[in-house]
C-alpha cells in the first residue's frame, strides 16, 4: 500500500508535462552555464579551460615537482616580456593561472612541512596572551587545530589536475536551480491539494493521515534525489569531459584549495560525500518549504517566509565574527548549508557551548538530525492539522487593517488584496529595509584606477576650451620632463659622474613621479585625446570624472543589471499571483458568470500591478541612486553627452541629464510593459508557482546571462533595453 502512496504522489509531479518541460529547460540551462563558464568566463582573473589544459599537459612532460616548480617560476619570470609564449593572450591572466599552480605545486610537493607549519602556527597562538586563557574557545580552538592536523602528516600528496573536482562541486548557480524545483515538488505535494481544498477529504481515507504523510516524505526524498542526480550528475559528467578529474584515487588534499580539509579520503570518495551532503541538504530544505506550505495562510505568504529565513541567514553569516560566542549561527543556518564544497573543502571548527566542534562534523550531526525532526513535524502537522485551502481574502497579517467594505471600489480591494493578501506591501518593506542594510554595510568604493581619474578629471573639470588643454599639455609635459630627468640621472650613474649614495638618494624624488606618470599615460591620457578628437569635430565637450554616470546607465560593470534583476524577481511575485487567486479560490466560475464582471476585474487588476510596479521601480532605484552618487558624486549632468567616451554616437547637443532620464524613463516603461506580459502568463497559467516559474525564465534569464558574460541575447530588443551600451553608443 505504501509503495502506491509514494508512486502515486510521484506522479503528481512527473505526471504534469510543464513540470517536465521545466526540469528540461533548467537542465539544459545548467549545462549550458557550467560549461560556457570555463570556455568565455568574466572578471580580472578569468582563466580559459584551453589555457589551463595547455598548462597542465605542459606540466605533465615534466618528471618532477622540483622541476615543475622551476618550469613554472621560469615561465612568471618571463610572462611581462613581450616575446614570452603565453598561455592566456595577456600576460596579467598568465600570471594568475601561473601563481595558482604553483601555490599547489609547493603545497602537495611538501605535505608534510604545510601539515606542520599549520600545527607551529596553532601552537604559538596559545602563547600569545589574549589566547592563553586555557578556558577560552581560541586557546581550546587552537589546540584542536593542531590535534586535527596532525592526523594529515602521513597523508600523500602529488600534483594533478584539480580544476574538473573544483567545476563540478563548486558551481553556485546549480544551486540556485535545484531550489527553485524543490518549490515546484512541495507544490505538487503539498500547494496542489490545499489549491482545490481535497485535504480534509483526504484525511477521511483509511490510510489518509499518517501513512500519506509519510508517503509525502518518501515521495518528496526520491524527487530530490533524482533532480540531485540529473543536476549535479550533469556538472560531473561535463566537469570530467572538460577537464577529467586526475587520478580519482589521489588523496583530495592534492586538490586546489582543499589542502585544509580535515578527514582523509581520495577525490572518489570526495565527489561521493558532495554528493549525499548535498542531497540532505536539499532534502532538509524541502521538508521546512512543505512545513511551512502547511502553516502558511496563502502560498505567497509561504515564499515570503522563506525567503526570510534565507535573508536572516545572509544577516547573520556577514554579521557574526568567527570569534563570537553566536559562531554557531553565523555557519550553522539554511544558507551555509547549502554550500557543501565550503563545508568539505574548509577547516573550522564551530563554538558550541565554549567547545570546538569540527564544522563537518558538526554539519553531518545537525543535518541528519534536522532531518528527522522536521521530517516527524511534517507528518505530525499533515496528521493533526486542519489544512485548509490557501486564503485569498482573510486577514493573515499580525497588524489588523480595516477590511474593503460593500462600497469600496473595484481598484481599492484589489490594491488591498495584493497588497495585504498577497503580501505584496510585506515584499515591499523587506525590500526597502535590505536596500537601507547594502546602502550603509556595502557602500561602493572606487578602485585605483577610478580614485586616480577622479582626482585628475575633477581637478580638470570644466568646458574643454584651449586654456583647459594647455593645462592638460602642462602636466604631460611635466611627467615627460620627470621622466628624461631620471634617464639622465641614470646615464650620469652609469658613467661614473655621481656615486650610487647621490644616485639613490635623486633617484627616490623620481619614483612615486614614475608611477604617477604611467597612470597619467594610461587613464588621462586618453580621454584627453578623446576630447581633441571630439573638439576637432566641432562637438562642445567637457572635461568629467564619467565613471559614476557609465555605471548609472549600466555602460560598464554589472550593477544596473543586479538591479534590474531584483526589480523584475520582486515584479513577478507581488503581481503574478493577483491575477492567478481567482483561479486557484475557485471563484472564476463566478466572475466569469458576470456580463462585464471578468474583462472589467482583469483590467483594474492590470492597473494595480502597474502601481505596484512604479512602486517598485522607486524602492529599488532611488538606493540605486544614491549609492552611485555617495562614491562617484553627481558632477557634470549638464555636460554634452559626447564628453562620455561611452556615449559619443549621441547627437551632440544632448545633455548627460537627459540621457539618464530617458534611460530611466524606458527602463519604468519596459518594466510596465513586463508587468503586463506577467499578467497574461498568469491568466493564462492559472496557477501561481507554473506563472511565476515561466515569468522567470522570460525575464531573469536575459538578466543571468550578461552577468555571467554570456552575450547570445545581445541583438534582442529585450536586452538592448535592460543595458544600454548597444544602443547608447551608437555602436
Amino acid at each position: 500500500m505504501m509503495r502506491k502512496i509514494v508512486f502515486s504522489e510521484l506522479y503528481k509531479l512527473f505526471s504534469k508535462r510543464l513540470s517536465l518541460l521545466l526540469i528540461f529547460v533548467l537542465l539544459a540551462l545548467n549545462c549550458f552555464f557550467i560549461y560556457n563558464g570555463q570556455i568565455k568566463g568574466s572578471g580580472a582573473d578569468f582563466v580559459s579551460a584551453e589555457a589551463k589544459i595547455s598548462l597542465n599537459n605542459d606540466i605533465k612532460k615534466i618528471p618532477n615537482n622540483n622541476k615543475r616548480l622551476e618550469f613554472i617560476e621560469n615561465k612568471l619570470e618571463s610572462v611581462y616580456d613581450e616575446n614570452a609564449e603565453l598561455y592566456t593572450g595577456d600576460s596579467y591572466s598568465d600570471r594568475i593561472l601561473l601563481q595558482g599552480v604553483k601555490e599547489q605545486l609547493l603545497i602537495t610537493s611538501d605535505y608534510e612541512e604545510y601539515v606542520r607549519f599549520v600545527i607551529n602556527e596553532a601552537d604559538n597562538l596559545t602563547s600569545i596572551s589574549i589566547f592563553a586563557d586555557e578556558s577560552s574557545f581560541s586557546y581550546k580552538n587552537a589546540l584542536a587545530t593542531a590535534e586535527d592536523f596532525s592526523t594529515l602528516i602521513d597523508v600523500n600528496t602529488y600534483y594533478n589536475i584539480s580544476y574538473g573536482v573544483n567545476m563540478a562541486t563548486d558551481f553556485v548557480l546549480t544551486d540556485l536551480m535545484v531550489i527553485l524545483l524543490l518549490f515546484i515538488v512541495c507544490e505538487a505535494l503539498i500547494g496542489s491539494e490545499r489549491s482545490i481544498g481535497i485535504t480534509s477529504l483526504q484525511k477521511t481515507c483509511k490510510h489518509g493521515r499518517g501513512r500519506l504523510a509519510f508517503g509525502k516524505i518518501a515521495a518528496c526524498f526520491i524527487s530530490v534525489l533524482i533532480i540531485c542526480v540529473l543536476f549535479y550528475g550533469s556538472n560531473y559528467i561535463i566537469a570530467g569531459l572538460t577537464y577529467g578529474f586526475g587520478d580519482l584515487s589521489r588523496s583530495i588534499q592534492s586538490v586546489e584549495g582543499f589542502a585544509n580539509c580535515p578527514i582523509k579520503i581520495s577525490v572518489l570518495e570526495y565527489l561521493a560525500l558532495f554528493f549525499a551532503f548535498k542531497l540532505l541538504s536539499m532534502f532538509l530544505l524541502c521538508l521546512i518549504i512543505n512545513l511551512v506550505s502547511m502553516f502558511s495562510k496563502s502560498r505567497v505568504g509561504g515564499y515570503a517566509i522563506i525567503a526570510a529565513v534565507f535573508l536572516v541567514s545572509y544577516i547573520l553569516t556577514a554579521v557574526i565574527d568567527d570569534n563570537s560566542s553566536a559562531m554557531c549561527l553565523k555557519y550553522m543556518n539554511l544558507l551555509t548549508f547549502t554550500d557543501t564544497h565550503g563545508i568539505i573543502s574548509a577547516y573550522r571548527n564551530i563554538n558550541i557551548f565554549g567547545s570546538p566542534v569540527n564544522y563537518l562534523t558538526a554539519f553531518g550531526v545537525f543535518a541528519v538530525l534536522l532531518i528527522a525532526a522536521f521530517s516527524i513535524l511534517n507528518i505530525a502537522a499533515y496528521n493533526h492539522k486542519n489544512i485548509a485551502p490557501y486564503s485569498k481574502y482573510k486577514q493573515s497579517l499580525p497588524i489588523k487593517f480595516k477590511h474593503p467594505v460593500a462600497g469600496t471600489s473595484v481598484v481599492a480591494h484589489e490594491m488591498y488584496k495584493a497588497l495585504v493578501t498577497n503580501k505584496a506591501g510585506l515584499f515591499i518593506l523587506i525590500l526597502i529595509a535590505v536596500q537601507i542594510a547594502v546602502n550603509f554595510t556595502s557602500p561602493l568604493t572606487l578602485s585605483e584606477e577610478e580614485k586616480f581619474e577622479k582626482y585628475y578629471f575633477s581637478f580638470f573639470a570644466g568646458d574643454f576650451n584651449n586654456e583647459k588643454k594647455d593645462e592638460m599639455q602642462a602636466e604631460l609635459e611635466r611627467f615627460e620632463k620627470s621622466e628624461s630627468e631620471l634617464s639622465a640621472l641614470t646615464n650620469d650613474y652609469e658613467n661614473g659622474l655621481i656615486s650610487e649614495s647621490e644616485y639613490l638618494q635623486q633617484s627616490a624624488e623620481y619614483s612615486d613621479m614614475t608611477e604617477e606618470y604611467q597612470k597619467f599615460n594610461k587613464y588621462v591620457v586618453p580621454y584627453y585625446e578623446y576630447l581633441c578628437n571630439q573638439q576637432e569635430a566641432g562637438n562642445k565637450v567637457s572635461v568629467m570624472f564619467y565613471r559614476g554616470n557609465d555605471i548609472l546607465l549600466g555602460l560598464s560593470g554589472d550593477l544596473s543589471n543586479i538591479y534590474c534583476l531584483v526589480l523584475y524577481a520582486v515584479i513577478i511575485i507581488c503581481t503574478a499571483p493577483l491575477f492567478t487567486c481567482e483561479y486557484e479560490g475557485g471563484m472564476i466560475n463566478l466572475l466569469k458568470s458576470a456580463k462585464t464582471g471578468m474583462r472589467k476585474l482583469l483590467c483594474k487588476k492590470l492597473l494595480c500591478s502597474l502601481l505596484i510596479t512604479l512602486a517598485l521601480n522607486v524602492a529599488v532605484y532611488l538606493p540605486y541612486f544614491l549609492r552611485i552618487i555617495e562614491a562617484y558624486g553627481i558632477e557634470g549632468l549638464n555636460n554634452t553627452a559626447v564628453s562620455m567616451p561611452s556615449l559619443e554616437g549621441l547627437p551632440c547637443d544632448t545633455t548627460v541629464l537627459q540621457v539618464i532620464i530617458f534611460v530611466f524613463a524606458v527602463r519604468v516603461l519596459v518594466s510596465l510593459v513586463i508587468t503586463a506580459i506577467i499578467a497574461a502568463i498568469s491568466v493564462l497559467a492559472k496557477n501561481t508557482i507554473v506563472a511565476m516559474a515561466i515569468s522567470i525564465l522570460m525575464f531573469i534569464l536575459p538578466l543571468l546571462l550578461p552577468i555571467n558574460n554570456i552575450n547570445i541575447l545581445n541583438d534582442f530588443s529585450l536586452y538592448h533595453l535592460q543595458n544600454f551600451s548597444g544602443l547608447l553608443s551608437g555602436r
